[in-house]
């Protein structure tokens, strides 16, 4: 059951100051004592004579009396209280002023704690609060500032002078108890941050006095019991950006080059209402658009407030410096550090390069100068971006700076040698700390480094920011890094950038530097297999295995057979490439390789085992590289794993199927949103669309292959196998419902298709044909397929596009 209402426990209090039981209290009043109880006990709504008959039996007058009648009347706590029309200083913040009216009217919670970053208009709509609550009859409003005091000792005093105590020999919560008794008063106490110790006294008064509300401003919450805290944010941007336009005096409506500008202005400051205000006033010497071009060095600007204003007020540095004086000197020095991160940082990497600091984080995130953020099912902390630019500055002042980034390049650097799973939120960090390894040790920018960057970039999809630093890097010097610039291009479908890549960083390479040499020569025999020259590939690859078996290095080796596998299965020799995987899955594991070398192999060899039909080693495969691939995370290349066995267990059980394509679908929703790997991405989609068709839902199927199509038919590579095959099987599946549209997509699939058929996919036509040409006859069947070979990339989209807008087809 919840909280007894306000009336309820003002009720209980005057009967028992009256010194009457409620069997007595009931025949005085003329109600039943049974209805007094539920009075009591909060069950039961009271009505307006018998509040009046109460009041008078307990002979309440004035301000008691007051309260009473205001308690009871159900219209005196609106569900939604109407914040007035407010200045600009507390534009954006109606449905916080609006919730804390509730909170404070209703007495569900009478200890709140508005907290927020320095800046974010605390004291604002605390006053705001204030002025409106005094507005009601019902009420008693008292405010007290505390910002000059820093003496926790003299805490109680001023509360109780707030409250309007008179002098008494009494120690203040009871001087507070013995005047206020349970009359409705609300309290709201002005910066309370650097009096945390003073909480639990504070918090004592609510309970003692059941008419009491005591609304609190505070950069940090107060941890005492029953406290509802009300964080306070940066402004909504619409409002952060009228804000700014009001300040500067800006005349509406906003060109949109200006409007861009103070968008992006508010964004840097975090829509601190503080920080636009300090930054408008830079409007009268210069425009917005220039003012935007600067912020990237915000504390230099975020200066020169009123000279009326507090002097924590008159800078954003002022504010921040305020809020770094009340922690520790230890969670000081991890607020410096935090400045050699870029970007968030997860606990792990804090503690691993900067030791133990927990509790120092705790105090930074309480006092708001560090940010919390979800990273999957773990945490980030963040400083906002002001908040960093100190941090930097006093980390350079300390005269640590350079070795608190050299342990955090260190850090990540041997992480990404041990495999240990990034996401897309750790790039700000590996990217500089690979740009500090170029710079200060280009030794630490070894192969282990060089191919778990590539593997990051890819699960990331981040494969053109990776190309670019990897590119930079490996040109000063550094051919292993050169050289894998060339393999996330080749990922983006940049054959000839790949080709001239792998050419350059094996120019550069030294003839014992054999890991780079294999991997250079196996790049260039991927790009030969993708530009539909196997023999070609063929050569590199063998060479590329000579090399790989002199280095003595099996992860070496694996990778090479791998690739080789890929060239094997494009020549049609299927069996040649089976062996293969299996010798490059055993070379990875006499290594010790880590969880996605183990499961790209585990992958190829679930996806050669469904072009060879064998539904079983499909499955077994794939249940052994999702984990892998996952616990790596490479979740797009676990995605294309799990869909390979749906695919495959259409025909022999289709709820494992569907189950496939749920954990699929999870999969690619845990897959970076920015993901630049889009062919690999449209693959899985394509066979996701089959699926979907062939478990009954047409319509999703026929809409995913039309919004995939657009992706893969720009392709010129092996993606145009990956779209014959979807063709050929969402042809198995329609040709005994429509025939003829079955067989065009067949015609299709042929004219897209680069290499031969493979089993499976075969199967799948001659099923298909078998029923068609039943329903249809030779002739007309042959017909459909040549109309279907002569269909174009726009005429095949449309002809799809037709499809779904037909479903159930």
């Amino acid at each position: 059951m919840g909280s007894p209402s306000p009336f309820a426990e003002l009720l209980r209090r005057h009967r028992a100051n009256a010194g009457l039981s409620q069997l007595e209290l009931a025949g005085r009043s003329g109600i039943s004592d049974r209805a007094l109880r539920d009075l009591e006990r909060g069950r039961r709504v009271p009505r307006a004579q018998s509040v009046r008959l109460m009041a008078a039996a307990l002979a309440l007058a004035g301000d008691d009396l007051t309260a009473f009648l205001a308690a009871a009347r159900p219209d005196a706590v609106p569900a939604r209280f109407p914040a007035p029309s407010s200045g600009g200083g507390l534009l954006g913040r109606s449905d916080e002023l609006r919730s804390l009216l509730d909170l404070v009217v209703a007495a569900r919670h009478r200890l709140l704690t508005v907290t927020g970053p320095a800046g974010a208009g605390k004291s604002r709509i605390a006053a705001e609060l204030a002025a409106v609550l005094t507005g009601r009859t019902d009420l008693v409003v008292r405010t007290l500032d505390l910002s000059a005091v820093t003496d926790v000792a003299l805490v109680g005093d001023l509360v109780a002078d707030a409250l309007g105590c008179g002098p008494s020999r009494l120690a203040p919560p009871d001087r507070v108890a013995a005047h206020l008794r349970d009359r409705r008063v609300v309290l709201v106490v002005d910066r309370f941050e650097q009096l945390v110790d003073a909480a639990a006294d504070l918090a004592a008064l609510p309970r003692r006095c059941p008419g009491l509300t005591v609304v609190v401003t505070s950069q940090r919450p107060l941890r005492v019991r029953d406290e509802r805290v009300v964080p306070l944010a940066g402004l909504p941007s619409g409002a952060a950006a009228e804000l700014f336009a009001r300040r500067a005096r800006l005349e509406a409506p906003l060109d949109a080059e200006v409007q861009a500008a103070v968008e992006t202005i508010c964004r840097r400051v975090d829509h601190l209402p503080l920080a636009i205000e300090l930054a408008a006033g830079w409007v009268r010497l210069m425009s917005p658009v220039d003012l935007a071009g600067r912020l990237g060095h915000g504390l230099r600007y975020l200066t020169d407030g009123d000279r009326d204003l507090p002097v924590r007020h008159r800078s954003l540095r002022a504010a921040i410096e305020a809020s770094l004086g009340l922690v520790t000197a230890r969670a000081r020095a991890v607020f410096r550090c935090l400045g050699g991160f870029d970007g968030g940082v997860r606990l792990i990497d804090v503690e691993a390069a900067l030791g133990p600091s927990l509790a120092e984080l705790t105090e930074l995130v309480d006092i708001n100068l560090v940010r919390t953020e979800p990273d999957g099912g773990s945490s980030r902390y963040a400083l906002p971006d002001t908040a960093a630019e100190l941090a930097r500055e006093q980390l350079v002042a300390s005269g640590q700076a350079d070795d608190v980034r050299r342990r955090i390049a260190l850090h990540y650097l041997e992480e990404l040698r041990a495999e240990s799973a990034f996401g897309a939120l750790d790039a700000a960090n590996l990217r500089a700390s690979v740009r500090w390894a170029a710079a200060e040790d280009p030794a630490q920018l070894d192969a282990g480094v060089a191919i778990a960057l590539v593997r990051f970039y890819e699960a990331t999809g981040r494969l053109g920011e990776g190309a670019e630093l990897l590119g930079q890097v490996g040109a000063g010097g550094v051919p292993a890094l050169l050289l894998r610039s060339g393999q996330l291009a080749a990922l983006r479908g940049d054959l000839d950038a790949a080709a001239g890549t792998a050419r350059r960083a094996l120019a550069a390479t030294t003839p014992d530097d054999h890991a780079t040499r294999a991997a250079g020569l196996s790049l260039l025999g991927q790009v030969a297999v993708e530009q539909g020259t196997p023999r070609e590939a063929l050569a590199h690859l063998r060479s590329a295995l000579a090399v790989a078996r002199r280095s003595g290095d099996d992860v070496t080796l694996g990778r090479v057979l791998n690739n080789l596998s890929s060239v094997s299965s494009e020549l049609g020799r299927t069996e040649d490439a089976l062996r293969q995987l299996e010798a490059a899955l055993a070379a990875k594991e006499r290594a010790g390789a880590g969880p996605v070398e183990l499961g790209r192999t585990l992958f190829n060899l679930a996806f050669l085992s469904l072009d060879l039909g064998d539904t079983a080693a499909v499955v077994r495969r794939a249940e052994q590289a999702v984990p892998l691939l996952t616990a790596g995370g490479h979740t797009l290349l676990a995605a294309f794993t799990s869909v390979t066995a749906a695919v495959a267990l259409l025909g022999s059980d289709p709820a494992t199927a569907s189950a496939a394509l749920r954990r699929t679908d999870r999969l690619l929703a845990d897959t970076a949103e920015e993901n630049g790997n889009d062919r690999v991405e449209a693959t899985v989609r394509l066979r996701a669309s089959v699926v979907r068709h062939a478990l009954g839902d047409a319509a999703a199927g026929w809409r995913e292959l039309a919004e995939t199509l657009r992706t893969s038919m720009s392709r010129t590579t092996r993606d145009r196998d990956a779209v014959a095959e979807a063709l050929d099987l969402h042809a198995s599946h329609l040709c005994a419902r429509a025939p003829e549209p079955a067989a065009a997509l067949l015609g299709a699939a042929d004219r897209w298709r680069r290499r031969k058929i493979t089993p499976f996919v075969a199967a799948a036509r001659d099923r298909a044909a078998a029923a068609g040409q039943a329903a249809l006859g030779r002739d007309r069947w042959a017909e459909r397929l040549a109309a279907g070979r002569e269909l174009g990339d726009a005429d095949l989209a449309a002809f799809v596009a037709g499809l779904a807008g037909q479903a159930p087809l």
